[in-house]
């Protein structure tokens, strides 16, 4: 659906080994697909996922991103193989290790505050690495077959860039009991305690999806950015929030708003599929 896609995104797609996308009305569906690391997030999915991010964050056109993953999983996490590699160079200055591994938090933090919905579907595994991606997400539908597991320290390893994201999206006392335990999780589970907001069996996941789709595609795209900004800022103060506001009143898509709300109609930006 390349006609629908704006010149950058038309320009990543041709380069996007790792991922595939699809357009669909004002979203964007990014599916990981690399079937022999079970789309563990390798130095190259990294990239074409920073790739995809710098692509679209500022096209109007694009109203939410959807992750998933193809094959059955989500991601399996880290690419475990490529950090056991960086141990043979000398730290110096700087750890090679600690820069790859900077580089994840780096690839979570633009995630997190993505200015559009990020909506994650999850069937299968999301494990370590991916279990991060998740908490990154605004929304999260899970399958019947999705798992989690925060598994980093039976490997010996800290969940570092991941811990933030998780402890945001489940609280610190949820958070605790699966790292410490490296406990997984089911769909069940994975609602009861926050960390998804829908279980859906497979009849009924994509109507699912489409239905939050068409909610999301309800909203204004900047106002959507703009709360979002709000909701990350960890304490906002009564003006900025104010001016927030203000400004997104005074712009071309609040007034549009206001005037739809008042005659009854659609707001211009509204989009069904």
């Amino acid at each position: 659906m390349a006609e629908h896609m704006s010149p950058a995104l038309a320009r990543v797609s041709q380069s996007l080994e790792r991922i595939a996308i699809e357009v669909r009305g004002p979203h964007l569906i990014a599916t990981l697909d690399h079937p022999p690391t079970k789309n563990a997030l390798t130095d190259q999915l990294m990239r074409e996922l920073n790739e995809l991010l710098d692509a679209t964050a500022d096209d109007t056109a694009i109203r939410s991103l959807v992750l998933r993953g193809a094959n059955g999983v989500f991601c399996a996490g880290a690419d475990l193989k490529a950090a056991l590699a960086h141990l043979d160079k000398p730290p110096g200055d700087t750890d090679p290790v600690a820069l790859m591994n900077r580089s994840v938090g780096e690839l979570y933090a633009r995630l997190n505050s993505y200015p559009k919905a990020v909506v994650a579907v999850v069937e299968g595994p999301a494990f370590g690495g991916g279990f991060g991606m998740v908490c990154c997400a605004d929304m999260v539908i899970v399958g019947d077959d999705a798992l989690f597991a925060l598994s980093e320290t039976s490997l010996g390893l800290p969940p570092g860039q991941i811990a933030p994201f998780v402890v945001g999206r489940i609280g610190q006392s949820a958070a605790r009991r699966l790292a410490l335990s490296g406990l997984r999780v089911d769909a069940v589970e994975a609602v009861r305690i926050g960390l998804a907001d829908q279980h859906c069996d497979a009849q009924t996941i994509e109507a699912e999806l489409t239905r939050l789709l068409n909610m999301i595609a309800r909203c204004a795209p900047r106002a959507n950015a703009v709360t979002k900004q709000l909701i990350q800022h960890s304490s906002p103060s009564i003006q900025l929030a104010a001016d927030a506001f203000a400004s997104c009143l005074r712009d071309e898509e609040g007034r549009e708003g206001v005037s739809a709300f008042a005659q009854k109609r659609p707001a211009a930006w509204v989009e069904k599929l």
